[in-house]
């Protein structure tokens, strides 16, 4: 199956590039060049996305170029997860009106003008990213993350590439399948028991991105293993919610120290301050924040 998206004006796809190309040895995504190829498990087997960027020359009429092998979802199911990796839900126009009376508005935005939030595939990959991801590196945590689904998903031949296991198929693992990868028993207790919970009904992603924010976070954090930060992480990268900002984040802290020309950097509190005042687009702040720190 393969159609054509129209994409914003304006739309930038190097962000979506570099998030989905993060994990240059990822084993279920892939980015080359201008495509971005993702395998999906559908019905129990893998199935692979192809998105490709293309432009026509002017840059003035973007679109995506989906391809997917399978015809086993409608392309309205599969443009809603492609909208979801391109970011397209994001409002960078109404951010930027927000920042732009600011006097440090244009070092905010800085050369990023149309900066969008692309997510995961689905909420359940976010949770898992977030879970791997607690009190360790990315290079660590990209690695787990490989290993755990080589074990648990579904190999699409074509492609070499694995589809990301779904709560069942995580639920399923014993302890010993992801220390055996080099899981800490804590982190393969948190990840194995959250899976479960979704299993067995007691956690819906779907109701939850169904409802508001505040009420996503108070269900995430009453999960074992799933503290603030990872909760945040997981309602900005896999809900998509707009005005979340994961507040004790070391990165958020050194760009707000080097927003605001600082000693030291903000505690909990001032971070919170500082925050609130891109109240309801704190997601696109974050991410701004975040890239910021790779300016010159």
């Amino acid at each position: 199956m393969e159609w054509t998206l129209s994409l914003p004006a304006g739309f930038r796809p190097e962000y979506a590039l570099a998030y989905h190309g993060r994990d240059r040895l990822s084993v279920s995504e892939r980015v080359e060049g201008r495509i971005i190829a993702k395998t999906l498990l559908i019905d129990g087997s893998g199935h692979l996305l192809e998105i490709d960027l293309a432009y026509s020359d002017d840059f003035v009429l973007p679109r995506a170029d989906i391809r997917i092998d399978t015809d086993a979802l409608s392309s309205d199911a599969v443009e809603r997860i492609v909208s979801r990796m391109l970011g397209l839900g994001s409002d960078p126009v109404g951010f930027e009106a927000l920042v732009a009376p600011r006097a440090d508005g244009a070092r905010i935005v800085g050369s990023r003008s149309g900066l969008r939030i692309p997510l995961t595939a689905d909420i359940w990959d976010a949770v898992c990213w977030a879970v791997i991801g607690q009190q360790i590196n990315l290079t660590f945590a990209a690695a787990l993350r490989r290993a755990m689904i080589e074990r648990a998903g579904v190999r699409h031949a074509a492609s070499g590439l694995y589809a990301h296991p779904d709560p069942f198929r995580v639920a399923a693992l014993e302890m010993e399948d992801l220390t055996a990868l080099r899981f800490s028993r804590s982190k393969a207790s948190y990840l194995i028991g959250v899976a479960g919970l979704i299993v067995e009904g007691q956690l819906s992603l779907d109701a939850l991105a169904a409802g508001s924010a505040v009420e996503a976070e108070a269900a995430l954090v009453a999960v074992r293993g799933i503290g603030t930060w990872t909760a945040r992480y997981i309602l900005l990268r896999g809900f998509g919610f707009p005005d979340m900002a994961p507040i004790g984040d070391s990165g958020l802290a050194a760009a707000l120290q080097r927003l605001h020309g600082l000693a030291e950097r903000p505690d909990i509190k001032a971070q919170e301050a500082s925050m609130l005042a891109f109240a309801p687009h704190r997601s696109l702040a974050t991410t701004h924040l975040w890239a910021s720190l790779a300016d010159g």
